[in-house]
């Protein structure tokens, strides 16, 4: 089919360059100037906003109403140009982006319908649209691997990679944002790899290895500095001082805010003036400089607009420490509480969780004891689930850094993807001297793809495949085995027929890794997949869902039966003569077990699991529970 296809569009191409007429092909394609100043455009060559207006207004004079292909790149280039800084602004560039998506919906998926999509779930993050923001950038990330565009892989994966990690989501921001710097810098863009570095290097700082970032944060400096990127520097600067203060050397922090601060004055940005007015004022604060703080804090808050989550959530949630330090409670929980809605529209849970703790204090300080309780319970609610995610997270940071050979590999295919379909565009951009040329290579090209057109659908298939599997194990990947699992979900929904999981895990794993090295522990878990594999069905499924955590799928399969198997697979694993992978070694698992009853999602159905697998090692592991 893929073969076919591909004939059709070389047969579609030698058909267009053969009965265009001379003066329209020439037309069509001469518009050098046009295509400059497009790429200035796409690789942010310009010195600032104003002046990127300036060049997408005059690219729009120079191309003309029916040269479709430099229209639809106007249509993208207007997209991400708006302004956006107030809300009525951003509504208007969401209005734009759904207008267009309705125009270009067919062919789909296409380039400018990926890029549109990705401009929307951009614009909607900022709008407090959490939820369809992500919706948005996972199906136009989607649509850009179908489209097998690395570009427009990277743009997404990057976009999303900055909206989960603002957000706390680290594993899979740090994922995101490494298969983006990749790419970007297979593809040569110099500009946006530093761009999305500088977001991995924040991911990196929020997840508390703040060296990483700073080493990150520095190159990047000295980069932005060498080619005179002044906006690019001062934005990174204040990453360095983020990460400084991370590493408690206050002082240097607060010389880079103020650094800031008479780089913005320059620029006559009240905006960004207060912001950085905000900056040194979390410093003083810090530093018990409370009535310094308090004066920088009131001159900021008449600048800083609602809309502007991150800065005016870090402003309202100064002023309500600095309020309760001078003992003026009413005004610090009236700030706190406008500090809880910025924090929750923007889906920033490390910023509220702090603002929570923070709310507690104050109203101790009230004495009002029934809600200061509730509020540090809240707190400890939240704590305790950021760290838990943060301990997930730290295993798949380790996996990502350790699996950038196999991002390298499939991104790199990708690369050259593009480069295939950049000679073919080429090739239609001969001007009428060349048409014989042309078709001539036409041809030859048509017979290069008859040949190797199957090689490259097994290509694909291989992949995808690759995509679907881990690594390491060769089990169903995370990904895979939750999509199996909503299948069986649904299927089960459907039929009536019983359907149960077990989700177990390698006990005291950390140890092994600390004792006998990582190699082992690697070994151990590829026994844990060999020996739980053989002992399913054809039609169960296992996967590995995290570091040493693993889930099985068991379709036509009742709480009861479950739990047999599920005790059958501890006792087989604990059996089995460890001492074969290492002296002394003696592995064990835990298991969870639940059964479908009625759960609309697959997700209520992993927690009652992954509840059981708790419940299995406060009774001393090496056991099995049910839900």
């Amino acid at each position: 089919m893929k073969t076919s296809l591909q004939i059709h569009f070389f047969i579609a191409i030698f058909i267009a360059i053969f009965f265009l007429p001379t003066s329209a092909f020439a037309a069509y394609y001469d518009n050098v100037k046009a295509d400059a100043i497009y790429k200035k455009i796409d690789l942010a060559d310009y010195v600032d906003q104003v002046s990127g207006e300036e060049l997408l207004n005059e690219y729009k004079r120079l191309i003309a109403s029916d040269d479709e292909i430099r229209q639809k790149l106007y249509v993208r280039l207007y997209c991400w140009n708006q302004p956006s800084t107030t809300d009525s602004e951003l509504a208007s560039a969401i209005k734009y982006a759904e207008q267009q998506l309705l125009i270009y919906s067919v062919p789909y998926p296409s380039a400018i319908h990926t890029d549109l999509l990705l401009c929307l779930g951009y614009y909607k993050q900022f709008s407090g649209q959490l939820d369809e923001a992500l919706d948005d950038l996972s199906n136009a990330i989607n649509n850009a691997y179908e489209l097998e565009d690395p570009r427009l892989i990277a743009d997404g994966r990057s976009i999303r990679g900055a909206m989960l990690s603002y957000q706390g989501n680290y594993s899979s921001a740090l994922e995101d944002l490494i298969t983006s710097q990749q790419l970007y810098e297979n593809l040569n863009l110099t500009y946006w790899a530093n761009d999305n570095l500088s977001e991995l290097a924040a991911s990196y700082r929020r997840f508390g290895d703040a060296e990483t970032a700073l080493k990150y944060q520095i190159k990047l400096e000295q980069a932005y500095l060498k080619a005179n990127q002044q906006i690019e520097a001062d934005n990174i600067n204040n990453q360095i001082a983020f990460s400084l203060l991370e590493l408690g050397r206050i002082d240097e922090s607060t010389a880079r805010f103020k650094q800031s601060l008479t780089f913005w004055k320059t620029q006559k940005d009240n905006i960004a003036i207060a912001d950085a007015k905000t900056n040194i004022a979390g410093n003083l604060i810090k530093l018990d400089k409370i009535d310094e703080a308090l004066v920088l804090l009131k001159e900021a808050e008449k600048e800083i607009p609602v809309s502007n989550d991150g800065p005016h959530s870090s402003l309202m949630l100064y002023l309500a420490q600095v309020y309760l330090a001078k003992n003026e409670l009413d005004k610090a929980l009236e700030y706190s509480q406008l500090a809880s809605i910025d924090f929750n529209r923007g889906g920033n849970q490390r910023g509220e969780n702090e603002n929570i703790y923070l709310k507690s204090d104050i109203y101790q300080a009230k004495g009002d004891i029934e809600n200061a309780l509730k509020t540090l319970q809240k707190f400890i609610k939240m704590h305790m689930a950021l760290d838990k995610q943060n301990m997930s997270d730290r295993n798949s940071e380790m996996q990502a850094r350790f699996n950038t050979n196999k991002i390298q590999t499939e991104n790199e295919w990708l690369i050259q993807r593009d480069k295939d379909k950049e000679q073919q565009l080429q090739i239609l951009q001969r001007n009428e001297s060349m048409q014989i040329i042309i078709i001539i290579l036409v041809a030859i090209i048509l017979i290069i793809v008859s040949m190797f057109a199957y090689k490259q659908v097994i290509r694909k298939q291989l992949f995808r495949r690759l995509a679907l599997t881990d690594e390491l194990t060769k089990l169903a990947n995370r990904r895979d085995t939750y999509s199996q699992g909503h299948y069986f979900l649904k299927s089960s929904k459907l039929s009536g027929k019983p359907f149960s999981i077990i989700s177990f895990d390698a006990d005291h794993f950390k140890m092994v890794n600390d004792t006998l090295g990582h190699d082992m522990g690697d070994k151990v878990l590829v026994k844990l997949a060999s020996i739980s594999a053989s002992m399913m069905r054809d039609t169960d499924v296992v996967g590995r869902v995290g570091g040493e955590e693993f889930l099985i799928l068991l379709p036509n399969i009742d709480k009861t039966k479950a739990i047999e198997i599920a005790n059958r697979l501890i006792e087989t694993i604990a059996d089995y003569d460890w001492t074969q992978i290492a002296p002394n070694l003696h592995q064990t698992v835990s298991a969870g077990v639940a059964s479908y009853s009625n759960e609309e999602d697959l997700s209520p159905l992993l927690l009652k699991a992954d509840k059981a697998l708790y419940s299995a090692k406060a009774a001393g592991r090496n056991c099995v529970k049910a839900e």
